[in-house]
């Protein structure tokens, strides 16, 4: 029984140092990759175990980072949660390296019609590539749809029906692109689909280094 108890307690020490190991890498590398374009420290999540070995190698296989808020020319980026593969750090944790990165930026409608000036438009999900528009006309409110779709490196809106006036009377209403450039860590803006909270954009990079 005193065998079991001195096994139990050792194992309990052994998890608790492992846990301050991942805490401090953790919190190391996403106050690093804050200073590559995130307006506050992101969260930084180490997958796999033991940690103490893959802190002592400086080598993380696997990491989740998630970033809120975060500023991107006139447009506001509500969540950014992206998988980090090989990544790697120099012996004081100031700099390193991601072997890639694979994620989702997600886009609230409210962000993209600010970002794109249209204060008079509220959009909702309608399909993968479509959304529903409510357009105040002056003489009346408009519902209209609009597909969404990847235009460069920008999120473009284009009208394509309208119920009750004539598509030309929206005229740049329901008709513009928010560009999507200067992304955190040089990360890139891949695709994008419609969901009901917004526009997700499917992220990645790849050879990425931050440094403090």
């Amino acid at each position: 029984m005193v065998l079991v108890i001195v096994i139990l307690v050792l194992a309990g020490i052994a998890v608790a140092g492992d846990r301050v190991a991942a805490a401090y890498a953790e919190r190391r590398i996403a106050s690093e990759v804050q200073k590559e374009g995130f307006g506050a420290r992101p969260a930084v999540k180490i997958y796999g175990f033991p940690f103490l070995t893959q802190v002592l190698d400086r080598h993380f296989p696997h990491a989740r980072l998630t970033a809120r808020n975060v500023r991107e020319g006139p447009l506001t980026i509500s969540r950014i949660v992206g998988d980090a593969h090989d990544v790697r750090v120099d012996s004081g944790f100031r700099s390193g390296t991601i072997g890639a990165v694979d994620g989702t930026a997600t886009v609230s409608f409210g962000a993209l019609t600010k970002a794109a000036g249209q204060s008079d438009l509220s959009l909702t999900a309608a399909g993968p590539d479509t959304v529903k528009a409510n357009v105040d006309l002056g003489v009346g409110t408009a519902t209209a749809t609009a597909t969404v779709t990847k235009v460069g490196n920008g999120i473009r809106v284009h009208a394509v029906s309208v119920e009750g006036f004539p598509l030309s009377d929206l005229g740049d209403d329901l008709d513009f692109t928010v560009p999507v450039t200067g992304l955190p860590m040089g990360l890139r803006f891949k695709s994008l689909k419609v969901s009901s909270t917004g526009i997700a954009l499917r992220i990645t990079g790849s050879h990425l280094k931050f440094s403090g």
